[in-house]
């Protein structure tokens, strides 16, 4: 289901790609956070004229409006430029139509949920309502994420030793990695087909095993816990914040949905060092059990190449932007010693971000205008 079409001339900068990828998401991330901050000051929420259950549906319809040029340039503009796979103009807006919908339908449910919460129990109520939605998504990420894009099941060609069974799927995405299901306990390990052909057979063992260091290890139960707290801590303050009896009106709750986007952008700043270090920690694990340095920068590279395709980047733009590190800065990494990492925590809040009404979910640089990228953004 990837799709093969690309330009016919593509670029002769290949590295060019991820850069763009970045500067898009910094700008899509930045356009939605200085709206909220300045709709915050001017107490736009409660200006508009329009009230209950309405006003909820109008500003999902606004934030759709917003994210849609950065969604055409990332699914569309950016793979053509840059001779990535991409699909046909009238294709991408149907699949991007699809995805939307089904997002704005979701954001519709959390945000009528809370208000639902705040009537109950003011913000209390809001706060355990945001717990039961956030363990909810990851219960039903799986389903949600056929809804959002295709995703067809294949037959496995591999045999799982490691803790969870595998599961093989086939998306129209390239950079689609799948990963773990599970709540707080992982259930299956979701694989993409065209790594078979992209990573070959030893890539493909490596991938598995790296997916089993990540349970083995903790790392991936870490991740998970520190992301649901990352979550909840924010969700709570941002209910605190709009106070009672505000969070228990529609109004209430549209500015509880831009400050929690506030708290969803300091989680994008400081969690993914924690995710860098738990990448390292599994390749670490990885190779004490024996695995050939050669073997891991080649399976490495590979799945660079499937994602921002750039090998190296500055110490500083990745501290601050990338929860994967590079292949350069992985492989310099592996003979280090380190302690415990949080695998996936970055991302895996991107995705929970829902449960708070949050606005980022689409916005980053991974998967900006990508709706097979919205649930499972990609690993590493």
């Amino acid at each position: 289901m990837v799709s093969p079409v690309t330009p016919e001339k593509p670029s002769a900068d290949p590295a060019g790609y991820g850069r763009a990828r970045l500067w898009l998401g910094i700008s899509a991330v930045g356009t939605i956070v200085t709206l909220a901050c300045a709709a915050l000051l001017v107490g736009l929420p409660s200006r508009g004229g329009i009230a209950g259950i309405p006003l909820i549906l109008a500003f999902i319809g606004l934030y759709a409006l917003v994210q849609f040029p950065f969604d055409l340039l990332g699914g569309y503009v950016l793979p053509r430029r840059f001779g990535r796979a991409h699909p046909r103009l009238g294709t991408f807006f149907v699949r991007l139509l699809r995805g939307v919908l089904i997002q704005s339908t979701l954001l519709a449910a959390v945000g009528l949920a809370l208000l639902a919460g705040a009537g109950l129990a003011g913000i209390v109520g809001v706060i355990a309502t945001g717990v039961g939605l956030s363990m909810l998504l990851l219960v039903l990420r799986g389903p949600l994420a056929r809804l959002v894009a295709p995703l067809v099941r294949r037959r496995p060609e591999v045999v799982s030793t490691g803790p969870v069974p595998v599961e093989v799927l086939e998306s129209e995405d390239e950079g689609f990695t799948g990963g773990v299901l599970g709540v707080l306990r992982p259930r299956r390990n979701l694989l993409p087909v065209h790594w078979r052909e992209a990573l070959g057979h030893n890539g493909l063992e490596l991938a598995m095993q790296r997916r089993d260091a990540a349970i083995e290890s903790g790392a991936w139960w870490r991740g998970r816990v520190a992301a649901l707290l990352f979550v909840w801590t924010g969700l709570a303050a941002s209910a605190v914040c709009v106070g009672d009896p505000a969070i228990r009106t529609a109004t209430g709750i549209i500015e509880l949905s831009l400050l929690f986007t506030l708290w969803s952008f300091l989680g994008l700043l400081v969690l993914p060092t924690l995710s860098r270090r738990g990448v390292a920690e599994i390749d670490r694990r990885v190779l004490r059990k024996g695995v050939a340095p050669d073997a891991m920068a080649t399976t490495i590279a590979a799945m660079d190449v499937l994602q921002d395709d750039e090998p190296s980047r500055l110490p500083l733009v990745e501290a601050i932007f990338h929860p994967i590190p590079s292949v350069r800065a992985r492989l310099e990494d592996t003979g280090r010693a380190g302690g415990p990492g949080y695998w996936d925590v970055a991302r895996t809040m991107v995705f929970l971000s829902a449960s708070g009404f949050g606005l980022l979910g689409r916005a980053v640089h991974c998967n900006c205008g990508r709706p097979a990228l919205w649930v499972f953004l990609p690993l590493d």
